[in-house]
């Protein structure tokens, strides 16, 4: 707000540095789990090379999206999106594919809401074992394979719970800067109105005096009139410091782009 009371431009908030730092670290371990399914496919020629890379970005994309959403978004239609992308290219792509499928355990995991997260992840463990059976591995290979997919999912849905947890303990402070705001506007006006008050009934009872001595000596008249005038602008003085203390109570709006 400026001097003058009225609104000042409003500047774009930023996300705290915590919430900023987990984006950046999902970000970061996501692409590390891809990274080798990154690489194979480019080396692979662009036949299956340019749908897997287009399509691993936008397994990386389509996790970060849905872990910075707000719950009450809808994150369900995420994890059946996700399945589709994990499962639908598999034929075509081949047994190197099968990295997305840790992103589908994280996403069930850490987007699904608590009476649905632990079983569909489960589903989804049991479903990456399946496919490792399916392409043939042998019973070492199935067990390291189910394990990396269990592990790895924990790693990046803990990442996505603490980007979660700041978001909620921030916008929690954000509401309470809001409360508070509001408590000090709310004695303040409180305290203005006992002042006004007050003065108000001052003057009225000296106006009352000032009309019993009327007809009397006219230098009793003039000091009525002076004292009068003198709780005026006292009252006058108290809505001045009332309207600056006004302006230098913040906004409380703390909130940034989602």
């Amino acid at each position: 707000m400026t001097q003058t009371g009225a609104p000042g431009p409003r500047t774009a908030a930023r996300a705290p540095v915590e919430i900023r730092l987990a984006r950046v670290a999902i970000v970061a371990f996501a692409l590390f789990l891809m990274s080798r399914t990154f690489a194979h496919y480019i080396e692979g020629g662009p036949a299956r090379g340019i749908p897997a890379v287009v399509l691993a970005t936008a397994v990386v994309v389509l996790y970060v999206l849905a872990g910075g959403a707000h719950p009450d978004r809808g994150r369900g239609k995420w994890v059946v999106v996700m399945a589709l992308l994990v499962y639908l290219p598999l034929p075509f792509l081949g047994e190197w594919w099968a990295a997305a499928g840790i992103f589908l355990a994280a996403a069930a995991l850490g987007l699904l809401p608590r009476p649905y997260s632990l079983p569909v992840f489960a589903l989804v463990v049991l479903a990456e074992a399946l496919k490792s059976i399916a392409f043939g591995d042998g019973p070492t290979e199935v067990m390291s394979w189910t394990l990396t997919v269990a592990v790895a999912a924990v790693l990046l849905a803990g990442l996505t719970h603490f980007a979660q947890t700041a978001r909620v303990l921030y916008e929690t402070r954000a509401e309470l800067a809001v409360a508070e705001v509001a408590a000090q506007r709310a004695r303040a006006m409180g305290e203005l109105e006992g002042v006004l008050g007050s003065r108000l009934e001052a003057i009225a009872a000296q106006g009352r005096k000032v009309m019993t001595v009327a007809d009397g000596e006219a230098g009793g008249l003039r000091e009525e009139l002076r004292h009068m005038l003198d709780l005026a602008r006292e009252a006058q003085s108290r809505m001045r410091e009332f309207a600056h203390r006004e302006q230098r109570i913040p906004s409380g709006k703390t909130g940034y782009p989602k």
